[in-house]
């Protein structure tokens, strides 16, 4: 009986010396993924913030349309990529308009407005290519994700976050689980003790 008892104590304190080293280590991992991340963007905008802002797709069978709000002070920027994008040609302005449109026997096969804070879009499938829809459509993704103020940097900066949260709770876990097998530990430790002294006290009967 003795022998078994030492013997689940001595595996016990195994256990709980594994799971300290495992949270060491987990905590380690922890600090890299926590340091910080400088915050720059890829592509021709690079805002920052986190204002809300409003989005609306429409993709049917004949049109595609968007509409988009956003703050204000990211228009400029918006501008000058939406200007790096289809030049000056079909560009006309108004004050703070700004229009690009192309027309096919006088009907309109895509046409982007911008103006403070505002964008919309419209492409007619039947008139234009494939291809200006596909460029379209990217360029509704990129000003979408950088409207929207997360950039790929902060995303990834969101979910490291997220993955050290992770970590941090499968650490505290873990460090639970040791404690309570110190805890058995030691309990099995005084069982051992009690035994050991009530097999003494029989022997010396």
């Amino acid at each position: 009986m003795r022998v078994l008892v030492y013997i689940l104590i001595s595996m016990a304190l195994s256990l709980a010396t594994g799971y300290a080293q495992e949270d060491s280590t987990v905590t380690s991992d922890k600090q890299e993924e926590g340091s910080g991340l400088s915050i720059s963007f890829d592509g021709d905008l690079s805002f920052s913030g986190n204002e809300n802002t409003y989005f609306s797709t429409s993709d049917s069978d004949d049109t595609y349309k968007v509409r988009a709000k956003f703050n204000a002070e990211k228009t400029a920027k918006i501008r000058a990529y939406l200007l790096e994008e289809f030049g000056k040609k079909q560009l006309k302005v108004s004050g703070t308009k700004q229009q690009w449109r192309v027309a096919v026997d006088g009907i309109t096969s895509y046409e982007i407005k911008i103006d403070e804070g505002n964008l919309r879009i419209f492409v007619d499938k039947e008139l234009a290519s494939s291809s200006t829809l596909s460029k379209m459509k990217a360029i509704t993704k990129n000003i979408k994700a950088h409207t929207s103020g997360k950039s790929r940097e902060q995303r990834e900066a969101e979910k490291a976050k997220r993955d050290k949260s992770r970590l941090d709770r499968e650490a505290a876990q873990k460090i639970r689980e040791a404690e309570r097998l110190k805890r058995e530990a030691e309990r099995l430790e005084r069982e051992a003790a009690r035994l050991e002294k009530e097999a003494n006290a029989k022997r010396n009967k």
